[in-house]
């Protein structure tokens, strides 16, 4: 039998039915695109803790040195690899409102980078920010129809150039409701330090200590303190770790597995049909080649059905990184088909045409 021949009646076996194709092909795509599916999954909910993590504060390092900070230090820590922003605080008088009569509003007075720590939203124009509880009573914000719009106070009208969101969810208390003065990163020493770096690392809890101004501080003050803004959810979150410590990991493994039983499987239910095929003269090589070409289609028409739900799983999830996505879910996928090809023919293999009688006997 030559190759041509070999072709020829392989796809008359997957057409005519024989080599049941169409079952086989459901039978691998569905555990090998379900394992890719879970392995999504938790990777989409290692990615929505580390969201969590970042949108609590937890990413943020603070430094507490009051009179002791070097405001253009703390923002130049912005130029280190992982940090996000850095920005400088210190206290400053209450701001008397003329809407908020008898009722001054906390204020701290901030270098430009503080509010990019904060997640802010704001023009860039250089007014005030504004909570948002603040916000809602004045009605304010950067978002408002008049771009010229401020906040009338005893001293006159102050400039908003944006709002922050500072929520009860364990973060360090104190910020939720007042303003925040931007002023020179030069202008004078500062009390605080804060940084925004991811991943976390230990090693920011030491190099915000570069912001110091040495011999600074005020006398009898208390010891440069360094903490994380919000310790809520842990004082740290190693994803890295997490997403190799992951129990979805071995999906390729158990692919490999189910790819390789089915194939087997699914020969050795044909046995008494290959059998024969021997005692009429087809050599173990020629059939092995056939059955690894039936095999071969059949693998490719699972991959062919599992891609739209691998796809579809990993848009739904609606993270940035679709394409490692679909490579991620795609893996159990791949690893199965060219198990199931192996195990077709490592099945063909076991296959003896003296065994033919028993096989009948058996059937």
């Amino acid at each position: 039998m030559n190759i041509a021949e070999v072709f020829s009646e392989a796809w008359r076996n997957i057409t005519s039915g024989a080599s049941r194709a169409v079952w086989f092909a459901l039978a691998l795509a569905i555990p090998a695109s379900g394992l890719g599916l879970a392995d999504i999954i938790a990777t989409q909910s290692l990615i929505s803790a580390a969201n969590s993590y970042k949108e609590s504060g937890a990413d943020v390092i603070t430094l507490v040195a009051a009179g002791a900070i070097d405001g253009e230090k703390c923002e130049r820590l912005s130029e280190l690899p992982g940090v996000a922003a850095a920005g400088a605080l210190r206290a400053a008088p209450d701001t008397p409102l003329l809407a908020l009569p008898g009722s001054p509003v906390p204020t701290k007075e901030i270098t430009n980078g503080l509010p990019s720590v904060l997640g802010a939203q704001v023009r860039g124009d250089g007014g005030m920010v504004v909570s948002d509880e603040l916000a809602k009573e004045l009605n304010v914000g950067p978002l408002a129809v008049d771009r010229n719009q401020g906040i009338a106070t005893a001293h006159g009208t102050a400039k908003v150039d944006g709002t922050y969101d500072y929520p009860a969810d364990g973060r360090r208390a104190g910020f939720a409701y007042g303003l925040l003065s931007p002023v020179p990163a030069g202008g004078g020493a500062f009390d605080e330090c804060w940084v925004r770096s991811w991943p976390p690392s230990p090693e920011m809890r030491m190099l915000i200590r570069l912001s110091l101004i040495p011999g600074a501080g005020e006398p009898n003050a208390d010891p440069p303190v360094v903490s994380q803004l919000n310790t809520r959810k842990g004082t740290e979150f190693d994803g890295a770790a997490r997403f190799e410590q992951r129990v979805t990991r071995f999906g390729a493994m158990a692919a490999l597995a189910v790819g390789m039983v089915l194939g087997y499987f699914s020969v050795r239910s044909r046995r008494l049909e290959l059998a024969s095929a021997k005692h009429s003269g087809v050599t173990a090589a020629t059939q092995r080649l056939q059955v690894g070409i039936e095999h071969a289609v059949v693998a490719l028409m699972a991959w062919i059905l599992a891609m739209p739900m691998i796809i579809y799983a990993a848009r739904s999830a609606g993270l940035p990184d679709l394409p490692v996505m679909v490579v991620l879910g795609t893996k159990p996928v791949l690893v199965a088909a060219p198990a199931f090809i192996i195990g077709a023919i490592a099945g063909a293999a076991t296959i003896r045409e003296k065994q033919l009688f028993r096989y009948f006997s058996n059937r």
